[in-house]
């Protein structure tokens, strides 16, 4: 009879975590972003303030509704 060779070879499934890591520190960096830029832009609809000069959708200096030409 032939000698028996062990062929098992065990696998490397903990070679992902850096990548895993990277990923998800994306995310967080991504999330955080998203939360100062909307932070510092957002403005509520009913603020009086959310109507920039130059819009087009402030009532205009006559009192009229019909926008200024």
């Amino acid at each position: 009879m032939a000698q028996h060779t062990d062929r098992y070879i065990p696998a490397d499934t903990n070679g992902g975590w850096p990548f895993a890591g990277a990923v998800v520190l994306l995310a967080i960096a991504c999330i955080a972003t998203v939360a100062v830029i909307h932070r510092n832009t957002y403005k509520h609809p009913t603020d009086v303030t959310w109507h920039g000069p130059g819009s087009g959708d402030a009532p205009s200096a006559s009192g009229s509704t019909a926008p200024a030409h």
